[in-house]
């Protein structure tokens, strides 16, 4: 089966489609656009007149193979292609675990958090054990962090990411550090502050790999911290910040994979 990629004229979002639903009106997966697939530059364009046979059993047929071999090969983006219905994605698959759900908007393919008043945590549905979670996380003014083995608001762990330059006073350097969340209290488990935050900026690709007790965390690719704990073996992961009136949260997520 061909395939082929194409970007969305509206959004500029990158989307991969296969050559047989070239000439036909897709919604867009990042903004939701009406768009038409555009000719391949690697295949002639097929007739319109025989685009508009294709039967709708077989299109389903198409996707349902192309979904098994996604799931085969133990990935699950950000984007999910939903067999029948409109698109699937993080913003309409997770749910609020902490905090409001005005808090959070979806834009251009991005998820950004705001929060004034306390934490907030947008969250799977599913729960995951041993689990590789990563995403590309930015914050202006306080932090943009991730969550994973959570058991509820109180209980799991939390990754947090509080890049160096921000306007948050205790903390001019930045730093990276797994926390265990246990009845509502925080305990660090281990921390990362060092000169490397302060040339990275304010965003970065945030890596954690959860295998059995043992937490790794990468920062953009570089294993920075590691530690074991065997307190949560699974649960669900998200999306985490924290704010109140006197120093706000403004967060950004995007490129989020998990398998």
């Amino acid at each position: 089966m061909a395939e082929f990629k194409f970007t969305c004229p509206q959004c500029k979002q990158h989307i991969q489609c296969d050559i047989s639903y070239i000439g036909s009106p897709i919604n867009c997966p990042a903004c939701r656009q009406s768009i038409i697939v555009p000719p391949s530059s690697q295949s002639p364009v097929a007739p319109a007149g025989r685009v508009s046979k294709v039967k709708l059993s077989a299109l389903r047929n198409i996707l349902i193979a192309g979904l098994g071999a996604l799931l085969a090969a133990g990935i699950i983006a950000i984007i999910l292609y939903n067999v029948g219905k409109p698109m699937r994605t993080i913003w309409t698959e997770w749910s609020i675990l902490d905090g409001d759900e005005a808090d959070w908007s979806f834009v251009n393919g991005k998820i950004h958090g705001h929060s004034v008043d306390g934490e907030g945590i947008l969250a799977s549905e599913q729960e995951y054990g041993d689990v590789t979670f990563s995403a590309t996380v930015s914050s202006t003014n306080r932090e943009a962090s991730l969550a994973i083995r959570m058991q509820d608001a109180g209980n799991g762990y939390i990754i947090t990411f509080a890049p160096a330059g921000t306007s948050c006073p205790w903390n001019p350097t930045g730093f990276i550090a797994v926390v265990k969340k246990t009845s509502g209290g925080e305990t660090t488990l281990i921390a990362y502050r060092k000169r490397y935050l302060s040339s990275i900026g304010q965003t970065a690709k945030i890596i954690v790999i959860a295998r059995g007790p043992s937490l790794e965390v990468q920062l953009n690719g570089k294993k920075i911290l590691h530690t074991t704990d065997s307190t949560f073996s699974t649960g669900r992961i998200g999306l985490r910040i924290f704010g109140d009136p006197n120093h706000p949260c403004d967060a950004t997520f995007s490129k989020v994979t998990f398998h």
